[in-house]
């Protein structure tokens, strides 16, 4: 599939949804089922990657590895959720600048207060990490995404001012994260559209959870260009759960074989017929070769894919 640069996709009349992934599986899975775009969730990717909660402990190697990783198997435009920006606004500057060159195309950063502490940044303070980050974004098709994490109930003119602030300062797109925690204007749906009417800017809708699909469609008249969706990460884990416990309890592999043919996916025999997915690693290798059925890639094919495979 044929994929646009992020910043082609800002300008186009359409909304998009955009899964919280963790690593090249989860992205695999979301191409094939048609999505456009992925971003790294910072709290699964923690969990996933180190085994340890979302302590705000990853660093740029790790995020930056990641990317590249992911970025090289996929031309899908990949957002990274980088928190607070990995400390004071030089090292904000110098993350960004890494994660945009390993071939992100958007990065989100927080207007949180530093180092795990409880509240946000001074206005002014914010300002300059945003202008650190939109700064090592030069020279590269990377955007930033601004999140604001003032309460759109509690002094909105000040949930306003800040977002406009980040705009002049190079942000690209703005999520309005406190929506979720919205309580007086009669919804979800409506606090985003209340946000819109005073900040001009496209937005990313955080956290989609039971919004029905004609609301959210409903809010690109307002502005609102990308979905977030965490699903991946809670879907992976549930279904090694519940295999592992049905392998436990029984002793055998059966379960597996079955247990979710209701889906309309199978796999022969491994997940990794999805990665031999279109042919791209078998072609390449039989052109190296003088006799192209020896490759490793067309043995391994043979071997990890067959009839039954459907995704």
């Amino acid at each position: 599939m044929a994929y646009k640069k992020l910043y082609e996709y800002l300008r186009d009349d359409n909304l998009y949804y955009v899964p919280e992934i963790f690593d090249c599986m989860s992205t695999k899975a979301a191409e094939i089922n048609g999505f456009k775009m992925v971003m790294i969730s910072s709290s699964d990717f923690s969990c996933a990657y180190t085994g340890i909660p979302d302590l705000k402990l990853l660093t740029v190697d790790e995020y930056a590895a990641m990317a590249e990783r992911i970025t090289n198997m996929t031309d899908m435009p990949l957002f990274i959720d980088a928190d607070e920006g990995f400390g004071r606004p030089l090292q904000t500057f110098q993350g960004c600048r890494r994660l945009a060159k390993a071939g992100t195309q958007a990065i989100l950063v927080t207007d949180l207060a530093a180092n795990g502490r409880p509240g946000l940044l001074p206005i002014d303070e914010a300002v300059y990490r945003f202008q650190a980050a939109k700064d090592g974004m030069a020279g590269t098709d990377c955007l930033l995404l601004a999140r604001c994490d003032h309460s759109v109930d509690t002094d909105f003119d000040e949930f306003v001012e800040r977002c406009n602030r980040y705009l002049e300062v190079g942000a690209d797109i703005i999520c309005p994260l406190e929506l979720n925690r919205s309580k007086i204007y009669g919804s979800k749906i409506a606090a985003a559209k209340k946000v819109a009417e005073h900040v001009k800017a496209p937005f990313w809708y955080p956290n989609m959870e039971r919004e029905r699909a004609e609301d959210i469609a409903g809010l690109r008249e307002h502005g609102y260009k990308f979905v977030g969706v965490h699903y991946a990460f809670r879907a992976a884990m549930l279904a090694i759960l519940d295999a592992g416990r049905h392998v436990f309890e029984s002793g055998t592999n059966e379960y597996i074989a079955t247990a979710h043919d209701h889906t309309g996916y199978k796999f022969h025999y491994s997940p990794m017929s999805a990665f031999f997915r279109g042919g791209e690693w078998v072609n390449r290798e039989r052109q190296y070769l003088s006799n192209p059925d020896e490759a490793l890639a067309v043995r391994l094919e043979k071997h990890f894919t067959g009839p039954t495979d459907k995704f």
